[in-house]
């Protein structure tokens, strides 16, 4: 059953181009699975994903016709559990295969995979001839436009670093709720362990932390360690009136709330209702008192406030997400062309955060990117334009740094 789950769900990915949580989570919800089948259907699928450029390329020598998206997504998850899940026999692996093919399209194509996965499990094969990107791009699985974007703005070493990291499982972890309880009376329960890089920070040892009574009272809220420290960067004060322009899921608005202690004023905005459904929820978790919550366009904020009306503002701005790979291997399948869009209301965002920041005030700039056209350059840019604006402090964090995932945030003040 499961390996007829996490076919469907690398079926929705490659035909409708779904998100990998959202389909996994529909389909957990639809079915009474154990804990052992749930992990079995996320490791295949996310494994398969991330290492899908790899395993086409195995395959590719022993496919003279054009496959169908069906016999293609069985052929990769197969070979994805004969490659990197050794606990499992090829006999099983190929057995199972064979019933779902035979099952869905007949006896036909269940002898082809058989015949593909047999051929392909029996061979070998080697990287070392190709061009320096290109190997990279083959076995990290990176598209390859992306590793050359990586090289020109890092260099080799380090992309090779930071597509390595990417195929790594980050750490699960979480932010302690100080409205509620400390990181201390926390750290008594030995499921938890304090993080290497935000003070905030604790990683997490069990299963998931959704389901853990330390989530579920609030005392904890999932968030990766380097976007925590997003909002210490601009701490916000008791007494500051405050702009989240783009607040969705709640991580960092909730996170400003907690170092404000629940004082002064959060104005947090999102486009989208359900986006911001989802913020009620974490603020009602979290027993935040000082966020009001908008549905909005961030782009159009200066028609709706005076001038200067902001002590501090989060521009936490919408990217491509080139530094979430870990979690989001789905996104580098993403067409590069989605980038010009994003850097247009980046721009937008600051012009908006520049009219209402008052004199003597900060924004902080952030993103899950590694993309400098989207981080460097767009400040770079927006400085330009706004000589008062000055850089007080900007950070770049790599994902192999920390095992975290990949982001950029800058601290600017208004002179």
């Amino acid at each position: 059953m499961e390996r007829q789950i996490a076919l469907e769900i690398l079926l929705k990915f490659k035909q409708d181009k779904s998100y990998l949580n959202l389909t996994i989570n529909a389909y957990f919800n639809r079915y009474d699975l154990t804990r052992q089948q749930k992990d079995f259907i996320t490791r295949v699928v996310y494994g398969t994903v991330q290492n899908m450029l790899l395993l086409e390329y195995i395959l590719k020598p022993h496919l003279h016709m054009r496959v169908k998206t069906y016999e293609k997504m069985l052929l990769l998850m197969s070979l994805y559990q004969h490659e990197m899940m050794d606990s499992i026999p090829d006999y099983a692996i190929i057995n199972e295969a064979v019933e779902l093919a035979k099952k869905k399209k007949g006896m036909k194509t269940a002898r082809f995979i058989h015949a593909i996965l047999q051929k392909s499990f029996q061979s070998s094969y080697q990287l070392d001839d190709l061009p320096p990107l290109e190997r990279i791009s083959i076995e990290t699985s990176h598209p390859l436009w992306l590793v050359k974007m990586f090289d020109k703005q890092y260099g080799y070493e380090e992309t090779k670093r930071i597509c390595h990291a990417f195929l790594e499982v980050p750490h699960h972890c979480a932010r302690v709720n100080t409205l509620l309880t400390s990181k201390e009376a926390l750290l008594k329960d030995s499921k938890w362990q304090e993080a290497k890089l935000s003070p905030d920070g604790l990683y997490y040892s069990g299963h998931h932390i959704a389901s853990d009574e330390a989530f579920i009272k609030g005392y904890v809220t999932i968030q990766d360690e380097s976007s925590q420290l997003v909002a210490r960067l601009l701490n916000p004060q008791a007494s500051d009136y405050v702009l989240d322009m783009c607040c969705a899921p709640g991580s960092k608005t909730t996170h400003l709330a907690m170092l404000m202690n629940n004082q002064g004023s959060i104005e947090a905005y999102d486009l989208y209702a359900h986006k911001i459904d989802l913020v009620q929820q974490q603020i009602q978790r979290l027993k935040v008192k000082n966020v009001h919550t908008h549905v909005g366009d961030s782009t159009l904020l200066k028609d709706v406030y005076p001038a200067e009306s902001f002590d501090k503002i989060l521009c936490d701005a919408p990217c491509s997400g080139l530094g979430v790979l870990a979690r989001k291997p789905e996104i580098k399948y993403h067409e590069s062309s989605a980038m010009d869009e994003m850097i247009a209301i980046q721009e937008k965002l600051l012009e908006n955060a520049y009219f209402l920041l008052k004199k003597g005030g900060n924004i902080v700039y952030s993103t899950c990117t590694l993309n400098k056209k989207e981080n460097e350059k767009q400040i770079e840019k927006f400085m330009t334009k706004y000589p008062d604006m000055k850089k007080r402090k900007e950070l770049t964090i790599l994902p192999y740094q920390y095992h975290s995932d990949g982001f950029y945030m800058c601290l600017l003040e208004k002179e």
